[in-house]
């Protein structure tokens, strides 16, 4: 098949995150078994406007508002028209079916919301979440829908999107490794995007609250939001919380792998593929109970859940695991047997099938 992936950033793209790997890691593995790819990104400054990455044939124009314009425009431009068309929202989506005839699946990771209001300003705030709550279900009333979580379902279904073809959870990598000891001191990792509603604050206020606790906390990862969590952590002197910024992936699997408890306190997640990497390094996650997180989390089993934006909650769980080893061993246990069913080329072939079944009808 001939498959075009409309997405506002590319795997290269600097700012790309967790819909950009889900996607590049599904493509390269179409592509093995005899697909073609294409994928319109938006740009960034001196990037190419075109490249060959992993057998994906990229296409970038403008940068990740003006593509939402320039779209169509790469689209006519296309030789051979594809035999189907992922349209992937990020919050709004290409509203592909008012330029292509072609077949189409709406991607959806996960409905943004309230999310707007908590990353976004006035005006563009209220236009993405009228274009995501208001227009979108119009025009994608008919169209397919594909999501990687059952909460995220649930969501779509509350848009009054109810075409769902299916569900496909993202993979992980498998990659080998030399066995690490975990660290000697109880150690609490935070590794994606340093933004506001990824839950940065609940965590250094939960790390506020256990600062007398023999537990360091180490945060990586890198975003606009960064400056202000640090900030506020010379402002608590929380001493044994140490900043990383942006870490390598040999360096992520090792933190992974030797810290004792992996924390995701974000707002709201598609599904949460850090937490399934932790896993498989044997480590246990606290995430909070929302939307996505509480699917890649098994509650008592992978790791534990507590309430959204409950830092004493969130110091309560910490503090559970790191003073029940027979516990957290069962866990360690636990997620990396959980992890192993997270294969991205199982996943692939999944996809693959529903926009096979969905192009016949």
């Amino acid at each position: 098949m001939n498959i075009l992936i409309l997405n506002w950033r590319d795997i290269k793209n600097p700012r790309a995150g967790g819909a950009e790997l889900y996607f590049h890691e599904l493509a390269r593995r179409w592509i093995t078994l005899g697909n073609k790819v294409t994928w319109i990104s938006g740009g960034w400054e001196k990037c190419k406007k075109h490249e060959i990455v992993d057998g994906i044939s990229v296409i970038r124009a403008g940068n990740e508002i003006s593509l939402y314009l320039l779209a169509p425009i790469e689209y006519f431009k296309l030789k051979n028209k594809p035999d189907i068309i992922i349209d992937v929202e990020n919050g709004i989506p290409f509203f592909s079916p008012l330029f292509s005839r072609s077949k189409k699946i709406l991607h959806i990771h996960h409905i943004h919301r309230e999310v707007w209001f908590k990353e976004g300003k006035f005006p563009l705030a209220h236009i993405g979440w009228f274009l995501e709550t208001k227009i979108m279900p119009l025009i994608y009333k008919k169209i397919g829908v594909v999501t990687i979580s059952n909460s995220s379902k649930e969501e779509i279904k509350d848009e009054r999107l109810n075409n769902i073809l299916g569900v496909v959870n993202p993979g992980i990598d498998f990659p080998k490794y030399n066995l690490l000891n975990k660290e000697k001191t109880p150690t609490v990792l935070f590794l994606n995007r340093i933004k506001k509603y990824k839950g940065i604050d609940t965590l250094l206020e939960a790390a506020s609250k256990l600062k007398h606790e023999n537990i360091k906390f180490l945060v990586g990862g890198s975003g606009d939001y960064l400056e202000e969590a640090k900030k506020y952590s010379l402002k608590r002197e929380l001493s044994k919380v140490n900043f990383l910024g942006r870490v390598s992936e040999l360096k992520k699997r090792e933190l992974m792998q030797k810290s004792w408890i992996f924390v995701n306190p974000s707002f709201k997640e598609g599904w949460g593929i850090v937490n399934i990497e932790a896993n498989y390094f044997g480590t246990p996650v606290v995430g909070s109970n929302v939307s996505g997180i509480k699917d890649s989390v098994v509650d008592g089993k992978t790791g534990l859940l507590f309430k959204y934006g409950n830092s004493r909650d969130l110091a309560e769980k910490i503090k559970k695991l790191v003073n029940n080893k027979k516990l957290r061993n069962r866990m360690e246990h636990d997620a990396k047997m959980w992890a192993l069913k997270f294969d991205w080329g199982i996943k692939s072939k999944e996809y693959l099938k529903i926009i096979k079944d969905y192009i016949k009808t």
